[in-house]
C-alpha cells in the first residue's frame, strides 16, 4: 500500500513502523519530524500535516500506539459503531499483554474471544453487544441505563449482550455489568408485558 493512500484511510495519522513499511527510511522519518510536517500524537505515531486532529485521528493514534492485536473498546467502539454520538474524551484500548498507560488512552489487558472482535473502517473494535455493555458501564447508572436501552431498541439483541457478558465473566467491571444488563432487561420484559397488554380495540 502507497503511503498516500495509507495516510487517506487513516485521516492523517500514521505510525512508525507503518512508514518504514511503505519503504520511507528512518531519515526521512525524522526530517519530517523535526521539521514539524509530521506531528507526534503518541510514541511513534504522528499526524501529518494537512490533516485535522479530530476524533477519527484521535482514536485512530490510540489504537495505533497499542499496537497489533489492540482492540478499540467501550464508549469509544460505541461511537466508532455510530451508537453513540459523541467520541469520550478517554480512548478505551484491549490488549493482549500489558502496556503503560497514556494520557487520554485507558489501556484494558484482557483475551478477547473471535467474536467479540471485528473490523470496521480499518481499525479492530469489539462487536456491539460487547462495545455496548461496556459503554454502558462505563458512562455510569443513568446514562448507561438510557444507552442500554436504545440499544436493545435499535442495534444490538438482548441474548447477545447477554453473551457477550457470560464470555466476560470475571473481568474488570463484569459484576457492574451483569447489574446493568439485568436491570436492562427487567425493563425490556415490562414494556413487552405492556405492549402485548395494549388492544386499541378496548379503549374506551
Amino acid at each position: 500500500m502507497s503511503l498516500a493512500t495509507l495516510l487517506t484511510r487513516q485521516a492523517g495519522v500514521i505510525s512508525r513502523e507503518q512508514a518504514l513499511a511503505c519503504g520511507m527510511s528512518r531519515d526521512a522519518v525524522d526530517h519530517r519530524l523535526r521539521t514539524r510536517r509530521w506531528r507526534p500524537l503518541h510514541p511513534r505515531v504522528y499526524l501529518v500535516d494537512g490533516h485535522r486532529y479530530d476524533d477519527e485521528a484521535r482514536v485512530r493514534a490510540a489504537v495505533l500506539w497499542a499496537g497489533a492485536g489492540a482492540v478499540l473498546c467501550g464508549t469509544a467502539a460505541a461511537w466508532w459503531h455510530g451508537m453513540v454520538d459523541e467520541a469520550p474524551a478517554t480512548v478505551g484500548v484491549t490488549v493482549p499483554r500489558r502496556r503503560c498507560p497514556r494520557p487520554g488512552v485507558d489501556v484494558r489487558r484482557r483475551k478477547l474471544a473471535p467474536v467479540d472482535v471485528l473490523s470496521r473502517r480499518g481499525l479492530l473494535v469489539t462487536a456491539p453487544p460487547l462495545a455496548i455493555l461496556e459503554a454502558a458501564v462505563e458512562l455510569g447508572v443513568s446514562g448507561g441505563a438510557e444507552l442500554l436501552d436504545r440499544a436493545l431498541q435499535q442495534w444490538v439483541a438482548l441474548p447477545e449482550v447477554h453473551r457477550a457478558y457470560r464470555r466476560g465473566l470475571g473481568t474488570q467491571g463484569s459484576t457492574t455489568a451483569g447489574r446493568a444488563l439485568a436491570a436492562a432487561a427487567h425493563r425490556w420484559a415490562a414494556r413487552e408485558v405492556a405492549a402485548k397488554s395494549y388492544r386499541p380495540d378496548r379503549l374506551p
